[in-house]
Protein backbone atom coordinates (compact mmCIF):
# COMPACT_ATOMS: atom_id res chain seq x y z
CA UNK A 1 0.00 0.00 0.00
CA UNK A 2 1.51 3.78 -0.71
CA UNK A 3 0.92 5.72 1.60
CA UNK A 4 -1.27 9.00 0.72
CA UNK A 5 -2.85 10.51 4.08
CA UNK A 6 -0.62 10.36 7.28
CA UNK A 7 -2.65 10.59 10.71
CA UNK A 8 -0.83 12.73 13.96
CA UNK A 9 -2.72 11.98 17.17
CA UNK A 10 -1.30 13.62 20.38
CA UNK A 11 0.31 11.63 23.75
CA UNK A 12 -2.81 11.48 25.96
CA UNK A 13 -1.82 8.17 27.93
CA UNK A 14 2.03 9.47 29.47
CA UNK A 15 1.03 12.30 31.86
CA UNK A 16 2.86 15.45 31.37
CA UNK A 17 4.67 14.22 28.34
CA UNK A 18 4.05 16.75 25.55
CA UNK A 19 5.59 16.01 22.81
CA UNK A 20 4.54 15.98 19.34
CA UNK A 21 5.99 16.25 16.25
CA UNK A 22 7.62 20.16 15.16
CA UNK A 23 6.39 22.36 12.61
CA UNK A 24 9.85 21.43 10.55
CA UNK A 25 9.19 17.52 9.98
CA UNK A 26 6.05 19.00 8.07
CA UNK A 27 7.98 21.00 6.40
CA UNK A 28 10.61 18.40 5.54
CA UNK A 29 7.47 16.40 4.32
CA UNK A 30 5.89 18.61 1.77
CA UNK A 31 8.34 17.77 -0.36
CA UNK A 32 6.25 13.73 -0.76
CA UNK A 33 3.86 14.33 -3.17
CA UNK A 34 0.42 12.89 -2.86
CA UNK A 35 0.22 12.90 0.70
CA UNK A 36 -1.97 14.67 3.40
CA UNK A 37 -1.17 15.28 6.92
CA UNK A 38 -3.98 14.98 9.23
CA UNK A 39 -3.01 16.45 12.93
CA UNK A 40 -5.05 15.93 16.04
CA UNK A 41 -6.61 19.25 17.18
CA UNK A 42 -4.36 21.20 19.43
CA UNK A 43 -1.40 19.46 18.01
CA UNK A 44 1.93 21.42 19.11
CA UNK A 45 0.42 23.71 21.12
CA UNK A 46 1.26 22.10 24.53
CA UNK A 47 4.92 23.01 22.76
CA UNK A 48 3.93 26.68 22.69
CA UNK A 49 2.74 26.06 18.30
CA UNK A 50 0.02 27.59 16.79
CA UNK A 51 -2.21 25.73 13.94
CA UNK A 52 -0.56 28.64 11.35
CA UNK A 53 2.55 27.37 11.95
CA UNK A 54 1.90 24.23 11.30
CA UNK A 55 -0.14 25.39 8.22
CA UNK A 56 2.74 27.40 7.12
CA UNK A 57 4.95 24.60 7.17
CA UNK A 58 2.82 22.50 4.59
CA UNK A 59 -0.37 23.44 2.71
CA UNK A 60 -1.08 19.48 3.05
CA UNK A 61 -1.68 20.13 6.79
CA UNK A 62 -4.84 19.44 8.42
CA UNK A 63 -6.60 19.77 11.56
CA UNK A 64 -8.99 17.05 12.27
CA UNK A 65 -11.04 15.56 15.32
CA UNK A 66 -8.91 12.96 17.90
CA UNK A 67 -10.65 9.55 16.21
CA UNK A 68 -9.78 10.69 12.48
CA UNK A 69 -5.85 11.05 13.25
CA UNK A 70 -5.75 7.34 14.14
CA UNK A 71 -8.39 6.63 10.83
CA UNK A 72 -5.18 7.75 8.23
CA UNK A 73 -3.28 4.76 5.72
CA UNK A 74 -0.72 5.66 8.37
CA UNK A 75 -0.50 6.70 11.96
CA UNK A 76 2.50 7.90 13.72
CA UNK A 77 2.55 9.10 17.27
CA UNK A 78 5.90 9.07 19.64
CA UNK A 79 4.51 7.05 22.46
CA UNK A 80 2.37 3.73 22.46
CA UNK A 81 -1.31 5.23 22.59
CA UNK A 82 -4.02 2.84 25.01
CA UNK A 83 -5.75 -0.09 23.66
CA UNK A 84 -8.65 1.57 23.03
CA UNK A 85 -6.93 3.79 21.10
CA UNK A 86 -5.46 1.94 18.84
CA UNK A 87 -8.95 0.07 18.17
CA UNK A 88 -9.91 3.06 16.32
CA UNK A 89 -6.84 2.43 13.77
CA UNK A 90 -7.86 1.63 10.69
CA UNK A 91 -7.75 -2.22 9.41
CA UNK A 92 -5.41 -2.81 6.86
CA UNK A 93 -3.60 0.81 7.89
CA UNK A 94 0.28 1.47 8.94
CA UNK A 95 1.69 2.45 12.37
CA UNK A 96 4.83 4.22 13.67
CA UNK A 97 5.25 3.99 17.30
CA UNK A 98 7.24 3.36 20.19
CA UNK A 99 5.87 -0.56 20.25
CA UNK A 100 7.48 -3.25 22.54
CA UNK A 101 6.56 -6.31 21.09
CA UNK A 102 8.37 -8.28 23.32
CA UNK A 103 6.08 -7.25 26.16
CA UNK A 104 2.65 -6.21 25.04
CA UNK A 105 1.28 -9.10 23.95
CA UNK A 106 -2.26 -7.57 23.55
CA UNK A 107 -1.03 -4.96 21.48
CA UNK A 108 0.58 -7.64 19.28
CA UNK A 109 -2.86 -9.38 19.26
CA UNK A 110 -4.49 -6.48 18.28
CA UNK A 111 -1.79 -5.58 15.80
CA UNK A 112 -2.52 -9.39 14.06
CA UNK A 113 -6.80 -9.07 14.32
CA UNK A 114 -6.58 -5.38 12.17
CA UNK A 115 -4.26 -6.35 10.22
CA UNK A 116 -1.41 -3.72 10.11
CA UNK A 117 0.98 -3.47 8.99
CA UNK A 118 3.40 -1.69 12.11
CA UNK A 119 7.25 -0.06 12.40
CA UNK A 120 8.21 -0.09 16.06
CA UNK A 121 10.48 2.75 16.71
CA UNK A 122 12.45 0.72 19.87
CA UNK A 123 12.96 -2.12 17.50
CA UNK A 124 14.71 -0.24 14.57
CA UNK A 125 18.28 -1.53 14.44
CA UNK A 126 21.68 -1.68 11.94
CA UNK A 127 23.31 -4.01 10.75
CA UNK A 128 24.87 -5.18 14.22
CA UNK A 129 21.85 -4.92 16.23
CA UNK A 130 22.25 -1.69 17.60
CA UNK A 131 19.03 0.68 18.27
CA UNK A 132 19.39 3.70 15.77
CA UNK A 133 15.66 5.24 16.95
CA UNK A 134 16.70 6.43 20.60
CA UNK A 135 18.14 9.14 22.50
CA UNK A 136 20.25 7.59 25.00
CA UNK A 137 21.68 10.98 26.48
CA UNK A 138 18.26 11.76 26.69
CA UNK A 139 17.14 9.55 28.52
CA UNK A 140 20.08 9.25 31.29
CA UNK A 141 20.49 12.97 31.76
CA UNK A 142 17.11 13.89 32.59
CA UNK A 143 17.18 10.58 34.99
CA UNK A 144 20.03 11.25 36.36
CA UNK A 145 19.92 15.11 36.94
CA UNK A 146 16.72 14.23 38.47
CA UNK A 147 18.11 11.92 40.66
CA UNK A 148 20.95 14.06 41.89
CA UNK A 149 18.43 17.25 42.48
CA UNK A 150 16.42 15.11 44.93
CA UNK A 151 19.97 14.07 46.32
CA UNK A 152 20.79 17.67 47.23
CA UNK A 153 17.26 17.40 49.84
CA UNK A 154 17.70 14.01 51.14
CA UNK A 155 22.10 14.23 51.60
CA UNK A 156 22.37 16.42 54.35
CA UNK A 157 26.70 16.30 53.51
CA UNK A 158 25.55 16.85 49.91
CA UNK A 159 28.38 19.69 49.91
CA UNK A 160 30.69 18.52 53.04
CA UNK A 161 34.24 19.14 52.43
CA UNK A 162 34.41 16.40 54.92
CA UNK A 163 32.75 13.52 52.86
CA UNK A 164 34.16 11.22 50.18
CA UNK A 165 33.30 10.91 46.21
CA UNK A 166 29.64 10.64 45.88
CA UNK A 167 29.42 7.32 44.62
CA UNK A 168 26.34 5.93 41.48
CA UNK A 169 26.23 2.53 41.22
CA UNK A 170 24.97 1.84 37.69
CA UNK A 171 23.35 -1.15 36.72
CA UNK A 172 24.54 -1.69 32.82
CA UNK A 173 26.64 -0.98 30.63
CA UNK A 174 24.89 -0.74 27.26
CA UNK A 175 23.71 3.02 25.59
CA UNK A 176 21.90 3.81 28.13
CA UNK A 177 24.81 3.04 31.70
CA UNK A 178 27.09 4.81 28.72
CA UNK A 179 25.24 8.21 28.57
CA UNK A 180 24.96 7.94 32.37
CA UNK A 181 28.51 8.04 32.66
CA UNK A 182 28.84 11.03 30.54
CA UNK A 183 25.74 12.11 32.09
CA UNK A 184 27.03 12.07 35.69
CA UNK A 185 30.20 13.70 34.55
CA UNK A 186 28.32 16.81 33.18
CA UNK A 187 26.19 17.15 36.43
CA UNK A 188 29.14 16.66 38.45
CA UNK A 189 31.78 19.35 36.90
CA UNK A 190 28.32 21.55 36.74
CA UNK A 191 27.85 20.71 40.52
CA UNK A 192 31.28 20.58 42.21
CA UNK A 193 33.56 22.25 39.61
CA UNK A 194 34.20 25.29 40.88
CA UNK A 195 33.79 23.99 44.73
CA UNK A 196 37.01 23.35 46.25
CA UNK A 197 37.57 20.78 48.31
CA UNK A 198 33.99 19.00 47.56
CA UNK A 199 34.34 15.68 46.13
CA UNK A 200 32.44 15.08 42.64
CA UNK A 201 30.26 12.10 41.75
CA UNK A 202 31.73 8.47 41.07
CA UNK A 203 29.76 6.00 39.02
CA UNK A 204 30.77 3.01 39.16
CA UNK A 205 29.66 0.24 36.57
CA UNK A 206 28.33 -3.08 37.37
CA UNK A 207 27.91 -5.59 34.63
CA UNK A 208 25.90 -8.82 34.41
CA UNK A 209 28.97 -10.52 36.16
CA UNK A 210 28.40 -8.07 38.84
CA UNK A 211 24.63 -7.70 39.27
CA UNK A 212 23.72 -11.40 39.05
CA UNK A 213 26.20 -12.14 42.59
CA UNK A 214 24.25 -11.38 45.63
CA UNK A 215 27.08 -10.75 48.34
CA UNK A 216 28.55 -8.56 45.88
CA UNK A 217 25.40 -7.20 45.07
CA UNK A 218 25.25 -6.50 48.92
CA UNK A 219 28.70 -4.56 49.35
CA UNK A 220 27.65 -2.21 46.21
CA UNK A 221 24.74 -1.27 47.85
CA UNK A 222 25.71 -0.13 51.25
CA UNK A 223 27.75 2.20 49.52
CA UNK A 224 25.34 3.66 46.90
CA UNK A 225 24.07 7.51 47.33
CA UNK A 226 22.68 6.86 43.86
CA UNK A 227 21.54 3.40 42.52
CA UNK A 228 20.69 3.67 38.33
CA UNK A 229 18.52 1.41 36.66
CA UNK A 230 20.21 1.21 32.86
CA UNK A 231 19.92 -2.13 31.99
CA UNK A 232 18.41 -4.18 29.26
CA UNK A 233 17.42 -8.02 30.29
CA UNK A 234 16.49 -10.29 27.60
CA UNK A 235 14.35 -11.90 30.54
CA UNK A 236 12.00 -9.44 32.23
CA UNK A 237 10.63 -11.80 34.13
CA UNK A 238 13.81 -12.33 36.53
CA UNK A 239 14.49 -9.10 38.80
CA UNK A 240 18.00 -8.23 39.79
CA UNK A 241 17.38 -6.62 43.62
CA UNK A 242 15.23 -8.35 45.85
CA UNK A 243 13.49 -6.26 48.25
CA UNK A 244 15.19 -7.56 50.99
CA UNK A 245 18.37 -6.20 49.50
CA UNK A 246 16.72 -2.31 49.23
CA UNK A 247 18.00 -2.12 52.91
CA UNK A 248 21.06 -2.18 52.39
CA UNK A 249 20.98 1.13 50.22
CA UNK A 250 21.87 4.14 52.98
CA UNK A 251 18.21 5.87 53.80
CA UNK A 252 19.01 9.14 52.08
CA UNK A 253 20.28 6.83 48.85
CA UNK A 254 18.33 7.71 45.45
CA UNK A 255 17.16 5.05 42.89
CA UNK A 256 17.04 6.30 39.29
CA UNK A 257 14.49 4.17 37.44
CA UNK A 258 15.88 4.72 33.82
CA UNK A 259 14.28 1.70 32.38
CA UNK A 260 10.77 2.26 33.35
CA UNK A 261 9.83 -1.85 33.66
CA UNK A 262 6.71 -2.87 34.49
CA UNK A 263 4.76 -5.61 36.27
CA UNK A 264 2.52 -7.68 34.63
CA UNK A 265 0.92 -10.96 36.18
CA UNK A 266 -1.33 -11.75 33.97
CA UNK A 267 1.18 -13.49 31.64
CA UNK A 268 3.34 -16.41 32.55
CA UNK A 269 5.82 -15.94 33.63
CA UNK A 270 5.33 -12.73 35.06
CA UNK A 271 6.69 -9.40 34.07
CA UNK A 272 8.94 -8.11 36.72
CA UNK A 273 10.55 -4.55 37.50
CA UNK A 274 14.49 -4.50 38.19
CA UNK A 275 14.36 -3.65 41.77
CA UNK A 276 11.21 -5.67 43.42
CA UNK A 277 9.10 -2.80 45.42
CA UNK A 278 9.65 0.37 43.42
CA UNK A 279 6.83 1.68 41.06
CA UNK A 280 6.66 3.88 37.76
CA UNK A 281 6.54 7.35 37.25
CA UNK A 282 5.78 9.30 34.53
CA UNK A 283 6.83 13.37 33.67
CA UNK A 284 3.94 14.38 35.71
CA UNK A 285 4.99 12.34 38.85
CA UNK A 286 8.51 11.29 38.96
CA UNK A 287 9.36 11.33 42.11
CA UNK A 288 8.68 8.82 44.17
CA UNK A 289 8.35 9.11 47.69
CA UNK A 290 8.07 6.14 50.54
CA UNK A 291 4.86 7.26 51.22
CA UNK A 292 3.29 7.69 48.05
CA UNK A 293 -0.12 6.12 47.04
CA UNK A 294 1.24 4.40 44.10
CA UNK A 295 2.55 1.50 45.80
CA UNK A 296 -1.45 0.54 46.79
CA UNK A 297 -1.59 -0.48 43.27
CA UNK A 298 1.48 -2.84 43.12
CA UNK A 299 0.42 -6.68 42.71
CA UNK A 300 -0.03 -8.39 46.05
CA UNK A 301 2.80 -10.56 44.91
CA UNK A 302 5.55 -7.96 45.39
CA UNK A 303 7.09 -7.17 48.13
CA UNK A 304 7.80 -3.50 48.78
CA UNK A 305 8.55 -3.52 52.61
CA UNK A 306 12.08 -1.69 52.01
CA UNK A 307 11.38 1.41 50.15
CA UNK A 308 14.00 4.63 49.35
CA UNK A 309 13.00 7.71 47.42
CA UNK A 310 12.74 7.00 44.00
CA UNK A 311 12.89 8.98 40.49
CA UNK A 312 11.24 7.04 37.84
CA UNK A 313 9.65 8.40 34.33
CA UNK A 314 8.44 5.79 31.25
CA UNK A 315 9.45 8.92 29.47
CA UNK A 316 12.41 10.44 30.70
CA UNK A 317 13.59 12.00 27.07
CA UNK A 318 10.27 14.11 27.62
CA UNK A 319 11.40 16.18 30.94
CA UNK A 320 13.54 17.96 28.57
CA UNK A 321 10.80 18.30 25.96
CA UNK A 322 12.04 20.92 23.62
CA UNK A 323 15.27 19.18 23.37
CA UNK A 324 13.77 16.01 22.81
CA UNK A 325 11.09 17.33 20.01
CA UNK A 326 14.37 18.45 17.75
CA UNK A 327 16.42 15.50 18.33
CA UNK A 328 13.30 13.21 17.51
CA UNK A 329 12.54 15.53 14.21
CA UNK A 330 16.40 14.57 13.36
CA UNK A 331 15.63 10.84 13.48
CA UNK A 332 12.28 11.11 11.84
CA UNK A 333 13.87 12.62 8.42
CA UNK A 334 15.72 9.47 8.09
CA UNK A 335 12.49 7.12 7.69
CA UNK A 336 10.01 9.08 6.36
CA UNK A 337 10.95 9.06 3.58
CA UNK A 338 10.88 5.35 2.60
CA UNK A 339 7.80 5.40 4.72
CA UNK A 340 6.14 7.72 2.00
CA UNK A 341 7.54 6.96 -0.87
CA UNK A 342 7.47 2.75 -1.42
CA UNK A 343 4.65 0.51 -0.75
CA UNK A 344 4.90 -1.10 2.65
CA UNK A 345 5.73 -4.58 0.97
CA UNK A 346 8.41 -3.11 -0.82
CA UNK A 347 10.23 -2.51 2.47
CA UNK A 348 13.41 -4.36 2.68
CA UNK A 349 16.38 -6.19 4.15
CA UNK A 350 18.21 -6.14 1.69
CA UNK A 351 18.01 -2.45 0.96
CA UNK A 352 21.09 -0.36 -0.19
CA UNK A 353 19.47 1.76 2.09
CA UNK A 354 20.84 1.45 5.80
CA UNK A 355 17.34 3.08 6.79
CA UNK A 356 14.75 1.01 5.26
CA UNK A 357 17.32 -1.76 6.49
CA UNK A 358 16.36 -0.73 10.02
CA UNK A 359 12.73 -0.13 9.17
CA UNK A 360 12.17 -3.63 7.86
CA UNK A 361 14.06 -4.71 11.18
CA UNK A 362 11.41 -3.13 13.38
CA UNK A 363 8.10 -5.05 11.48
CA UNK A 364 6.43 -7.64 13.55
CA UNK A 365 6.88 -9.90 11.09
CA UNK A 366 10.68 -9.13 11.59
CA UNK A 367 10.38 -9.80 15.34
CA UNK A 368 8.18 -13.25 15.33
CA UNK A 369 11.05 -14.45 13.03
CA UNK A 370 13.68 -14.23 15.25
CA UNK A 371 11.53 -16.20 17.37
CA UNK A 372 11.17 -19.19 15.82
Amino acid sequence: MKVKTVGFPMIHNFAGDKRDFIPDLFRFMDRYDGVAFYLEEGYGQRLGYSEEDYLAASAKVRFVPFEEAYQQDITMILKDPELENLEMLKDGSAFFTMLHYSTRPAVVELIKRKNLQTFSMDSIVDDQGLRMFVDYFGTAYCGCKAGIDVLKKTYRDFYSRERGPLKAFVMGAGGVGQGVVKSLEVISDDEFLDKKGVAGILPFVATRTITSDKQAMRELLKEADLLIDATQRKNQSIQIIDNEEVAYLPEHAVIVDLCADRYDFTLDPPLRRVVEGTVNGNPAHYIIYPDDALYDQLPAAVDSTNRRIVVSCDAWPGMDYRRSVQYYYGLMKNYVGVILGKDFDEISEDSDNLFERGLYRSTLVYFESKKK
